[in-house]
């Protein structure tokens, strides 16, 4: 597995979770707010690990199965929020 591209595409992630809009979701819902900090407590150990020597396989894969997990739960909360506004679709102006 090439640590150094996952890194970078967890970076780009973050780079997304820190845009304004999503930032204003954050300090709105305190359980989207966690889990960001958490995902990148999680991606910071892997930056540590990376550079240790010996580091378990076993350990890697359990932060790494964290970080999907997180990943995951953020996308179902953007996607449920993008539900919400479907009904934008049908707005016409009036004229």
């Amino acid at each position: 597995m090439d640590i150094d591209k996952l890194l970078e595409s967890l970076a780009v992630v973050s780079e997304v979770l820190h845009t304004p809009s999503l930032t204003n979701q954050v300090t709105q819902d305190p359980n989207l707010g966690k889990k960001v900090k958490e995902l990148e407590t999680l991606v910071e150990k892997i930056k540590v690990q990376q550079g240790s020597i010996g580091v378990s396989d076993d350990n890697l894969l359990s932060i790494l199965n964290e970080i999907y997990q997180k990943i995951e739960d953020i996308e179902i909360y953007c996607n449920l929020n993008l539900q919400k506004m479907e009904f934008l679709k049908n707005l016409k102006p009036l004229i």
